[in-house]
């Protein structure tokens, strides 16, 4: 029997290089297949989105840096 390892960027307290943070998994399946939305803010504006477990390590802010909605 084999234990998946959560990955590092779908915990909560995450920030990736964008300077976006993870404030944790939502009870929504993800676009992506087998992923789940994570609730995203940007510590530049302040704003908050969901992305896709997969997309949370390269994600840029929706409303200040151009990124994806």
């Amino acid at each position: 029997m084999s234990i998946k390892k959560q990955a590092r960027t779908t915990i909560v307290g995450y920030e990736n290089l964008n300077n976006q943070k993870n404030l944790g998994r939502l009870n929504e399946k993800g676009t992506d297949y087998g992923q789940w939305f994570y609730q995203m803010e940007c510590l530049s504006c302040g704003f908050k989105y969901k992305a896709n477990g997969s997309d949370i390590f390269q994600r840029k802010c929706p409303n200040c840096q151009g990124g994806r909605p």
